[in-house]
């Protein structure tokens, strides 16, 4: 009997620490280690596409957006998230956001040299319009995990910066000149300024640029669905500061007084500053990462 009792306990102990084994096997296998690198890229996008192949709206809510600092400017839609772990616990990360855009209108305006030189001609000349905006944020910060089985908590702080920009440029293919002073044009900026009625616009920066920067702290969790490869879901609260510095129209005309063709600066408006704090999505409420 005592030999029958031995017996059992020696296999539930040997039991037991192949469970254990298991277990740690598992959560090797599963979880980020020190050294491990990952990619994050947020999945709300593609769930706007699913849901909206279900309905007749284009923009489907059903996630948050990556750290938006500017209305009136394009700012990154999408962010992309590396991370490092320096241990099992503490690891770095950099979200990077970024969008450009450039945009050519060409018109044709009617060509006032050769009309002067034939009052029927049909030549025409090309008006241009270029605009470029552009947009970009970056986080930058370090992240402590809890948790040692498939699902574990995630909390961050770091320093968060932006910027974007608006710029719209303006090429005309009749010239001013002192017999020409008011060329023909289909170019009709809906620009204000202290310039001359008679002048035209050929560059405007009206809004400035926008430079964003701050802080940030984050909490979520992440799912670890499959070896190395987790779902997350995060809030951050940010407080940051937004700059706009000094927008200026760039117009050209013929100078009466002067008797020439001048370019002439003016600014128009004196900048922008705001505050900002409250609860936000860097990279997104929804997200997924593979480590590797």
């Amino acid at each position: 009997m005592k030999k029958y009792i031995a017996t059992l306990a020696m296999a539930a102990v040997m039991s037991a620490g192949m469970g254990a084994a298991a277990h740690e096997t598992e959560q090797k296998q599963y979880l980020p280690e020190a050294g491990d690198f990952a990619i994050g890229v947020d999945v709300v996008p593609l769930l706007k596409t699913i849901g909206g192949s279900f309905s007749r709206n284009e923009d489907v809510p059903v996630g948050g957006n990556p750290f938006k600092y500017d209305n009136q400017f394009p700012s990154p839609t999408v962010s992309v998230m590396g991370k490092y772990m320096l241990t099992d616990q503490w690891g770095v990360r950099v979200n990077l956001g970024v969008r450009v855009s450039s945009k050519n209108n060409r018109l044709y305006a009617p060509d006032d040299l050769g009309l002067y030189l034939d009052p029927n001609s049909a030549a025409q000349v090309v008006d241009r319009c270029k605009t470029t905006q552009s947009g970009g944020s970056l986080m930058a910060g370090a992240e402590y995990r809890i948790g040692k089985r498939r699902v574990q908590g995630v909390f961050g702080f770091g320093v968060l910066f932006g910027f974007s920009t608006n710029k719209t440029s303006y090429g005309y293919g009749n010239e001013v000149t002192e017999f020409n002073r008011t060329p023909s044009t289909v170019m009709n900026p809906d620009i204000n300024g202290p310039f001359p009625d008679d002048y035209r616009v050929t560059e405007a920066y009206t809004a400035g640029p926008n430079f964003a920067a701050g802080a940030y702290g984050s909490a979520g969790v992440e799912w670890f669905v499959a070896p190395k490869i987790a779902l997350g879901a995060e809030v951050n609260l940010n407080i940051y500061g937004v700059w706009a510095s000094k927008g200026y129209v760039k117009s050209e005309g013929y100078n009466e007084a002067y008797r020439q063709v001048e370019t002439r600066t003016d600014l128009i408006t004196p900048g922008d500053r705001s505050f900002n704090l409250g609860t936000e999505n860097i990279g997104g409420s929804l997200y997924m990462t593979f480590y590797f």
